[in-house]
């Protein structure tokens, strides 16, 4: 059974990496019990970006992590900070291709709870 987009849930922060706050790029969205979340554009000091991952060009990551609903405030609760499924990215237009591929292969997922 596969989850319509009007069921996704976005939000508008960074949904994981510690420096998450200091990426100028970031899209999350929980699909049932799964949380897809890309962060990119890492600006440490504020002018020049530097890569968040492995290789020369991993300036963009989208990770998908187990959750299970919201917090009492309304955010994803990760249940689990072990990616089960990634890809890096060098350009911000991959990015968002790589997130909403994330999100239509997880909308496809029959296990939808994190059990």
């Amino acid at each position: 059974m596969k989850t319509p987009p009007s069921e996704w849930v976005w939000y508008g922060y960074a949904g994981h990496l510690c420096v998450g706050k200091r990426c100028a790029y970031h899209m999350a969205t929980r699909i049932g019990g799964f949380l897809i979340s890309t962060v990119g554009h890492y600006l440490p000091d504020g002018k020049k970006m530097e890569t968040i991952g492995a290789g020369p060009d991993a300036f963009f990551e989208t990770m998908v992590f187990r959750c299970d609903g919201e917090t009492p405030d309304g955010d994803p609760n990760i249940v689990d900070l072990r990616e089960i499924d990634s890809e890096r990215y060098a350009r911000s237009i991959d990015a968002e291709r790589g997130h909403r591929k994330f999100c239509e292969k997880y909308a496809e997922k029959l296990l939808l709870d994190v059990h």
